[in-house]
């Protein structure tokens, strides 16, 4: 609930934290645009609709592909921020250290369920597209959502790795 203030949140000064740290960046900023295009496309509908009584044709599919891009390429950043929810209910009453143990525990536990997901989301977007499935208006193929959330799973198994590491005392903080 409350982080410590003295945790420096800025760029890591490791070569491998700042080359990640700033993907992350990068993949977020990306994630961003997407999700402003996705909510023009949105008021556009809602407009249509409004004026001429007709929704942007597949105006939901394009939400639904464009929010699963989106939110996957924040994740990478989020971790490098570290802004994912703590419960530290249980852990306010630890030293700093006992906590930065628990930390990197939970983030190299993310990184290896990054990881497994990684895995995951490229076999279900080759197996959808052997499928040929495809939304049901648009007709746009379903494996390209897959194809583009693949790289900010891999750079979140990535960054959680280089959370962990840091948390053990790996990187100078």
């Amino acid at each position: 609930m409350t982080e410590p203030l003295w945790r420096q949140l800025g760029a890591p000064r490791d070569v491998f934290g700042r080359v990640v740290y700033e993907l992350a960046r990068w993949f977020a900023l990306a994630g961003g645009a997407v999700l402003v295009a996705i909510s023009a496309m949105s008021v556009a509908s809602i407009l249509s609709r409004w004026l001429i009584g007709r929704p942007v044709l597949g105006d939901f599919e394009l939400v639904q592909l464009g929010c699963a891009v989106s939110v996957s390429a924040f994740l990478p950043w989020c971790q490098m921020r570290r802004g994912h929810v703590l419960v530290d209910f249980f852990t306010t009453g630890l030293r700093p250290r006992d906590r930065a143990l628990l930390d990197g525990a939970g983030a190299a536990l993310l990184a290896a369920v990054a990881a497994l997901l990684t895995w995951r989301i490229a076999l279900g977007g080759i197996g959808i597209r052997q499928a040929a499935e495809s939304t049901m208006l648009l007709g746009v193929p379903v494996w390209i959502a897959y194809a583009l959330m693949l790289p900010s799973f891999a750079l979140l198994a990535l960054t959680a790795a280089h959370t962990a590491w840091s948390e053990f005392g790996g990187a100078a903080k």
